[in-house]
């Protein structure tokens, strides 16, 4: 058995997407296929006429492929496999390994050469702010067409250099047949979405982002797939790659079989490799692990890491849902997951239920106290992502605070100064007053009045403080508390790197307070940032000690010098 073949088998690869699929062979395409319980497979497409009378015949192997080669197949055309179930029933279906399909609602596959990879920047070990859209309705054209990766990279890059983001993270663009599962129900692990022009829009995407210095994220699905008939569910016929039903009414992978791990793995790579990624946001980590399955689930994702991180150097790693799991981030040989990041939900969580609750309140009180004694880790990711904004939008939650305003100002201030990486959702940047919704783009026309106007220049400046202050962007800057006080809802905590020295200062309560704090070594704090009203500038260090005086809802940030 050839070894890449063995690998599949085994679980192992990394690279069966170019084993499996259609290829270019001389004259036409090579077409080889993994149904294991089909009884006959054919291929049939544009160049006979999608004519079952004469679709090609594939030969099964000794090796439980099933192979042949269609002269006349030619670049561009559209095809499907016609699979002979265990039932006796025949099936049409795409192929599991295309590189591009046709535009919904067809299903078919199109023969397609890769175009050129766009090289990859990678994340590790350098400052990040992320900015997370769904590249299907960021932007629409005035008739609700969807804007071609092309389209969308000339748009979005300057406007992510303007606002002062390092990375984009793509919520999934793996082929999925409905708008409304944001794409996370993918149907197409090595097709780049029709929406945004399939491969070569992806590419173009990539690589218009990479010449303006912006890192390329993608949201990976590798623990469930869309259930649509005629897609990927039973594809030969019988369960192939699921394990049942998940918890959002998608199929589960089924995470302990070896054909489908190297599935997998292979569609990670293609993303990272194929596609220039720079990094993943791996799906549903957490909730596997604690699933049905929890421990084939373990040892997928530690080999998955381990095999990206040593065929793609310098690519990070984030898991999702896994804040309060033990390991996520230590290396695979040590007995972790070997994940360079963790999608900290539990921070957002805490942080809206605090800033959106009215002052003085209970709830109030009790979520800022799980914000304070939550763990503060340098690996997490801090998100307001599209989960935090599909209800209610975060403008909304906020405004049950008396003034989303300023509430949105702190959330921002807390999550771009404690350790971690920040993520904001489109729209989020300038108070998107409409809750996410795939089927159009966020509200633009609101950020030009004058209450998310100011939002956004804050969120510029914000990022700007993120970008000068090694005490914030470095990984391995330090976090010293220095104030948490849940009667009066005071916080205060140091960052620092080197001879850059940072107190951040927070009043989530309801009356002006003052915040006495331990400043050694210094003898002044500097005002260099202010969210809200701050009434003084420069303060004095005295006896060791700088006394802040915040309002209500403000925040600040003092360089000590």
């Amino acid at each position: 058995m050839h070894p890449e073949v063995e690998a599949f088998y085994n679980g192992t690869s990394f690279g069966c997407h170019r084993l499996l699929g259609a290829r270019p062979a001389g004259r036409g395409w090579r077409f080889t296929v993994w149904a294991p319980h089909a009884r006959r497979v054919q291929v049939l497409g544009d160049w006979n006429g999608w004519d079952l009378y004469t679709a090609a015949e594939l030969a099964a192997c000794e090796d439980g492929l099933w192979r042949g080669t269609v002269p006349a197949a030619a670049e561009g055309q559209l095809y499907k496999y016609n699979l002979l179930g265990p039932d006796g029933v025949w099936r049409m279906r795409p192929d599991l390994f295309a590189r591009d399909g046709e535009a919904l609602p067809g299903t078919a596959s199109r023969l397609t050469l890769p175009p050129a990879p766009p090289p990859r920047r990678g994340a590790l070990g350098r400052p990040v702010r992320l900015y997370e859209l769904y590249a299907a309705g960021w932007r629409r054209h005035w008739d609700g067409r969807y804007y071609t990766g092309e389209e969308l990279g000339r748009a979005l890059a300057p406007y992510l250099l303007e606002n002062g983001y390092t990375d984009v993270e793509l919520m999934p663009l793996a082929e999925y047949p409905y708008d409304g599962s944001w794409g996370y129900q993918g149907c197409g692990y090595f097709c780049p979405s029709a929406r945004i022009g399939g491969p070569r829009g992806m590419a173009a995407l990539v690589g218009a982002l990479h010449r303006a210095g912006i890192g390329v994220w993608m949201d990976f699905v590798p623990v469930h797939f869309a259930p649509d008939a005629g897609r990927i569910a039973e594809w030969d016929g019988a369960p192939m790659l699921e394990a049942g039903p998940s918890d959002w009414g998608s199929l589960r992978f089924d995470l302990a079989s070896g054909p489908v791990r190297s599935f997998l793995q292979s569609a990670a790579a293609f993303w990272l490799e194929e596609m220039g990624c720079d990094g993943l946001r791996v799906d549903a980590v957490g909730h596997a692990l604690q699933g049905p399955g929890g421990r084939a689930a373990a040892g997928f994702f530690a080999g998955l890491t381990d095999g990206l991180h040593r065929r793609c150097p310098g690519v990070l790693l984030a898991a999702e849902d896994t804040a309060g799991l033990a390991g996520v981030t230590q290396p695979a040989a040590a007995g972790g997951l070997g994940f360079d990041a963790v999608w900290d939900t539990g921070w957002t969580r805490d942080a809206l239920a605090c800033l959106s609750a009215p002052p003085g309140s209970g709830a109030g009180r009790d979520a800022f106290a799980r914000l304070c004694g939550g763990r503060w880790r340098s690996d997490a990711i801090l998100p307001l992502s599209h989960d935090d904004t599909a209800g209610p939008s975060l403008w909304q939650r906020l405004a049950g605070s008396g003034d989303a305003q300023r509430a949105a100002r702190l959330l921002y201030l807390l999550q771009y100064t404690r350790p971690g990486r920040p993520l904001n959702f489109m729209g989020n940047e300038f108070g998107c007053p409409a809750p996410f919704t795939p089927f159009r783009e966020p509200d633009w026309a609101a950020a030009a009045a004058p209450p998310h106007r100011d939002l956004a220049a804050f969120c510029r400046a914000l990022n700007a403080l993120h970008a000068a202050h090694p005490a914030l962007r470095d990984p391995g800057s330090g976090f010293v508390p220095l104030r948490q006080d849940p009667d009066a809802r005071l916080l205060a905590y140091e960052r620092q790197a080197g001879a850059d020295r940072l107190v951040v200062a927070c009043n989530l309560g309801g009356a002006d307070a003052r915040l006495p704090v331990a400043a050694g070594g210094a003898g002044r704090g500097r005002l260099v940032f202010a969210a809200g009203p701050v009434p003084e500038g420069d303060l004095p260090v005295t006896d060791g000690r700088l006394a802040i005086r915040l309002p209500p809802f403000c925040g600040a940030v003092y360089q000590l010098t």
